[in-house]
């Protein structure tokens, strides 16, 4: 028998409009159900166009949202591996400091952000500051692997090793610093432009503001 080209949008049994406006869990029901727009607005006449466009746009952003608060995915036996965007500032160098520090999983979700005011202190002492409160926190949270940015390039290269330090204050905060990052199976430090670390610069400044302690 040849198939109607026109059997898609035909039912076999006509099915009753709903008048009143219906729930969105019955919207979406019928429309995977049916996969067709055209089925859903014609069972559903006080449903408009623009109506269904705002349900699916809602069902979309919960879906979002439920996706942010997943954890990681892991393979078995594989340890969660965290970014670290930590920054510290001065007013008057040295000045009234605060350190701001942002953990993100490896799919780049915000798991946690940290601001914290230090007092009086130094540039360089603000960002060895920020980049410990990130790497402890970081293994508070579980993390085994990191990779730590920072927009100061000096304490990156101290870090790594490739520079000295020879100032006496920084000598105990990057001791400290270099412990910390040895407690991970596997780390790396990176140096990024300033404007790829905003946020984490916006909560060690508001730390500042706000006289925010541990």
């Amino acid at each position: 028998m040849k198939e109607d080209p026109a059997s898609d949008s035909l039912f076999l049994f006509a099915e009753k409009k709903e008048t009143s406006l219906p729930s969105e869990e019955k919207i979406l029901r019928y429309l995977s159900e049916t996969l067709s727009v055209v089925k859903t607005l014609k069972r559903f006449p006080s449903l408009s166009p623009k109506s269904l466009q705002e349900v699916l746009q809602r069902c979309a952003d919960r879906a979002e949202e439920d996706d942010k608060l997943r954890p990681p995915d892991l393979h078995p036996g594989e340890s969660p591996e965290f970014c670290i965007h930590a920054d510290g500032g001065s007013r008057g160098n040295p000045g009234e400091a605060g350190a701001g520090a942002v953990i993100s999983d490896s799919q780049g979700r915000t798991l946690k952000e940290l601001k914290i005011y230090l007092g009086i202190a130094s540039n360089n002492e603000a960002e060895y500051r920020a980049a410990i409160l990130g790497l402890e926190r970081a293994l508070e949270l579980g993390a085994k692997r990191v990779t730590l940015f920072l927009d100061s390039e000096l304490v990156v290269r101290q870090l790594r090793g490739e520079y000295r330090v020879r100032e006496p204050r920084l000598k105990s905060l990057h001791q400290k610093a270099r412990e910390t990052l040895n407690r991970f199976s596997q780390y790396s430090i990176l140096s990024i432009p300033r404007e790829e670390n905003r946020r984490a610069d916006q909560l060690a400044n508001e730390a500042i503001d706000q006289k925010i302690k541990d």
